[in-house]
């Protein structure tokens, strides 16, 4: 996970929620102001560099449909006559189906296993807003989790006391399960393709320290407006070399 820094919401949903302060998600908005929908879709994908605000997967370009849904972060379910959860702007995320689709990538991406899906999968209708990280309150430095050579994410040394239960949360396999076999498979192999290229880099420049940094700048950098899925897996350049130090990368 990692922080999101949210525009301004979208005007179309803003002039929809102010005309109709307790219409739904579902069978309101979405269905009938397709053009706002569209509009929170786009900005939501914009926002979030194109991948999962839980598990950092890309919401794709050659799928058969997207790995993208609105999630929202607190309940919809939960009317409230002062907060409308459906259209809050701060409480929508762009999620991936976390292996429940089966027609996402013909199949490649679906989860047999439901023990082995994630993200919001099992988040459900639950009151979590205490449980676990909201991508909104993510700290931008330090980095709060570390990601080891096998794709497993942990709780970084720097993770922020007051936020360091609902890390471990985020990482339980009965809440987002941030490490499911199937995502530390994908994040180990963006971890060996980093490390590949930084050898091959370092073989033409011999200058390790700056071949480091070529390669992982160059790999953080966004593409047409698209962040690299895995995005954390990208900062973890000690498991690269390790008589580097993680100052040495920055």
């Amino acid at each position: 996970m990692k922080r999101i820094k949210k525009s301004q919401a979208p005007q179309k949903l803003l002039d929809y929620l102010g005309q109709n302060p307790t219409h739904d998600w579902e069978n309101d908005f979405k269905k009938n102001c397709q053009d706002g929908y569209k509009e929170v879709v786009a900005q939501l994908k914009q926002d979030q560099g194109g991948i999962c605000c839980y598990c950092e997967i890309d919401f794709g370009s050659d799928l058969i449909r997207d790995d993208f849904r609105v999630e929202h972060f607190h309940p919809k379910s939960d009317s409230k006559p002062t907060r409308n959860w459906n259209l809050d702007w701060s409480n929508l995320f762009g999620c991936c189906h976390g292996g429940s689709d089966k027609y996402v990538l013909e199949g490649t991406r679906f989860i047999i296993d439901k023990r082995h899906r994630h993200s919001d999968v099992l988040k459900s209708e639950f009151v979590w807003d205490d449980e676990i990280l909201n991508p909104l309150e993510i700290p931008a430095f330090p980095p709060i989790f570390d990601v080891a050579h096998d794709g497993e994410m942990q709780i970084g040394k720097d993770c922020p006391p007051e936020i360091q239960q609902k890390a471990i949360n985020s990482l339980d396999p009965k809440k987002l399960n941030l490490n499911s076999p199937n995502l530390k498979e994908w994040r180990k192999a963006v971890i060996d393709k980093l490390r590949d290229e930084v050898n091959k880099t370092y073989q033409t420049s011999e200058d390790f320290s700056a071949a480091v940094h070529d390669v992982v700048s160059a790999q953080l950098t966004m593409a047409n407006g698209k962040l690299p899925s895995f995005f954390t897996g990208h900062h973890q350049k000690p498991h690269i070399h390790p008589t580097l130090s993680h100052a040495d990368y920055f």
